[in-house]
């Protein structure tokens, strides 16, 4: 393949980026205000396999980060559920290529190249508990635990029992209960605690 000035562009810029390219990260990078060439480049990419859209606005290399992703696309959300708890070994299933993500809003699920990102909906004040490396937010184990838990109560169906296949030793407890207080819900406090001492 013959490469041009854009190809190399995004070849070098794509490990920085996770992967991951806005329309506008596109526009800058070719330095293209021109709408029509511009997505005259991206659909030449798209032919060759370069990028892929993943939805309107956003565009993918095949060896994207969809974590990355998630939080570029909604950037108060943060990486929690089951791909925390897989990541840290606390359960050992993992939830396969779906990325489990929180946010405010509407809950919300994307599929594009092969892979799943799956956001839950929480309010302002239960966005808590993460932590911020290179631009994606991820809960704690700890945080993950309790969303976990907090979407079972609203009916929200795991690929694992959470009863049997979360490893609570590997959590900090003390920091699990400093935070119960803050979802103001006295059924879900004793629902957390109960699965802490089961």
């Amino acid at each position: 393949m013959k490469y041009t000035t854009s190809h190399t562009l995004i070849l070098r810029w794509a490990p920085k980026a996770g992967g991951v390219f806005s329309i506008n990260d596109l526009r800058n990078l070719f330095n293209q205000q021109n709408d029509v060439l511009l997505h005259r480049h991206i659909r030449r990419f798209e032919e060759e396999g370069i990028l892929s859209r993943f939805k309107q606005g956003f565009y993918t290399t095949p060896d994207f980060d969809p974590e990355v992703l998630a939080c570029r696309m909604y950037p108060d959300a943060y990486i929690s559920l089951g791909t925390i708890l897989a990541k840290r070994l606390i359960i050992g299933s993992i939830p396969g290529k779906t990325t489990y993500a929180v946010k405010t809003g509407r809950t919300r699920l994307f599929t594009a190249s092969g892979r799943t990102i799956s956001y839950y909906e929480a309010a302002p004040e239960l966005l808590f508990g993460f932590t911020t490396e290179n631009g994606v937010r991820r809960a704690t184990p700890e945080k993950a635990f309790l969303d976990t838990l907090y979407f079972h109560q609203k009916g929200r169906a795991f690929s694992f029992d959470i009863y049997s296949d979360i490893d609570t030793t590997r959590l900090d407890a003390e920091r699990i209960r400093s935070w119960l207080p803050r979802y103001n819900n006295p059924r879900f406090i004793s629902f957390v605690t109960g699965v802490l001492h089961a």
